[in-house]
């Protein structure tokens, strides 16, 4: 997880933040282990076998109740990519995968994303 403090400048009136990384967080991928490699690129392939679709607000808007991406609270527009996940709650597609890439849980019912992934590979 790449760390971020904040130097404020107060030179003149007008404060201007200046964003500086954490040398001791900064890490190339190059620097990554190879366990490391690994974890990452089977969260990659996981997050791939999950359904992508345009969303659709349907005829009925009562019938959905979801219209926002609860990840980056902004609406959903028709046409939007998005992504489904197991638990049937939907985000846009940049937002869940860089999501998923920090915790496999659902971020609106914390349902593990994995386990379920798992168990509809096992039924069929």
């Amino acid at each position: 997880m790449l760390f971020t403090y904040i130097v404020l400048l107060f030179q003149e009136r007008d404060a201007i933040p200046v964003y500086h990384p954490t040398p001791s967080q900064t890490r190339l991928a190059t620097q990554l282990t190879e366990e490391e490699q690994v974890w990452i690129a089977q969260r990659i392939g996981l997050i791939q076998h999950l359904p992508k679709g345009k969303y659709d607000p349907g005829s009925d808007h009562a019938e959905k109740k979801l219209k926002e991406c609860v990840i980056c609270m902004l609406d959903f527009v028709s046409g939007d990519p998005v992504r489904f996940l197991p638990c049937m709650h939907i985000y846009h597609v940049e937002c869940i995968d860089d999501w998923l890439m920090r915790s496999f849980t659902c971020p609106s019912c914390m349902e593990p994303v994995d386990a379920a992934l798992l168990s509809s590979y096992e039924t069929h």
